[in-house]
């Protein structure tokens, strides 16, 4: 008798746990703040192209908070991360003082960004299209090499992100999780080897939690 109360009572707050929780999570509560993992696939611009790396790089990811502060507008941080590379078989450059060398080159950059993020969030509902920008620093580490001739230059500089994007929200309750897409362009005032105001396109894929 003892032994199908406890079983019982076991059952009972089972059931009541799981109702509980199916009952939290179908409530709609508008999210307050937003944690965002992006995959960022990026192509540098200007001297940064001419000069040092042209094609795609495909290693990057970048990390957001986002805290409502309005009904439509969000404040947080943001970390991101890129690596900038590639090799030439034969590329003629020119050395530091002056001369000519040709060779096999492998040049690489790698960029950290630190921001303070603003969004304005356009329309209401699952899809929510977006505008924002990020303000901070960037570290920049570059490194170029020439048959046996390497040279290297670091710095930390002013970065600007402005961006657009869109947020797609596939279920919601009192959490919610869902996907984000943007695309943004990234300005700095990072000088290295022969590139000035180091810019970059970024093409971002990534997934949110919400609460």
């Amino acid at each position: 008798m003892k032994t199908t109360i406890a079983r019982a009572a076991v059952v009972g707050a089972l059931l009541a746990a799981g109702s509980a929780g199916a009952q939290g999570f179908e409530t709609y509560r508008p999210r307050q703040t937003m944690y965002i993992l992006n995959y960022e696939v990026s192509t540098a611009l200007g001297s940064f192209s001419d000069k040092f790396v042209s094609s795609t790089s495909w290693r990057g990811f970048s990390f957001e908070g986002r805290s409502m502060v309005k009904e439509r507008l969000s404040v947080g941080l943001g970390f991101t991360y890129n690596r900038f590379e590639q090799t030439h078989s034969l590329l003629s450059t020119t050395t530091p003082n002056g001369g000519t060398l040709s060779g096999p080159v492998y040049r690489y950059a790698d960029q950290l960004g630190f921001k303070a993020l603003v969004h304005a969030y356009l329309l209401e509902g699952p899809l929510q299209p977006y505008i924002g920008v990020g303000l901070g620093g960037v570290w920049t580490y570059a490194y170029a090499q020439t048959t046996d001739l390497a040279r290297a230059d670091d710095g930390f500089d002013f970065i600007a992100s402005p961006e657009v994007g869109l947020t797609f929200t596939a279920a919601h309750g009192a959490s919610s999780i869902g996907l984000n897409f943007a695309v943004r362009y990234n300005y700095t005032t990072a000088d290295f080897l022969s590139v000035n105001d180091a810019q970059s396109l970024a093409v971002v894929i990534g997934v949110f939690g919400g609460y």
